[in-house]
């Protein structure tokens, strides 16, 4: 596959990434498989990644202003 944004190579690969769920809170969620460009660093995470990842966010505890989770697929 391709990066659409410059052409390079995408590698399959985990990394860790941050989402604000609002103003005062974030998760960090660890080892997710994304496709990353070896060239600009874009990445691609699939659909059914995504799904996981939506499921895992809603179950994040309210009251915490920062959580880490490991991803399982």
């Amino acid at each position: 596959m391709k990066c659409h944004l410059c052409g390079g190579r995408m590698d399959s690969v985990c990394t860790d990434l941050p989402f604000k769920l609002d103003q005062h809170r974030i998760v960090v969620v660890k080892d997710i498989p994304v496709e990353q460009c070896n060239s600009c660093s874009e990445f691609l995470i699939s659909d059914p990644v995504m799904e996981n990842l939506d499921s895992l966010i809603s179950t994040v505890d309210s009251g915490i202003e920062l959580e880490v989770r490991r991803f399982a697929a």
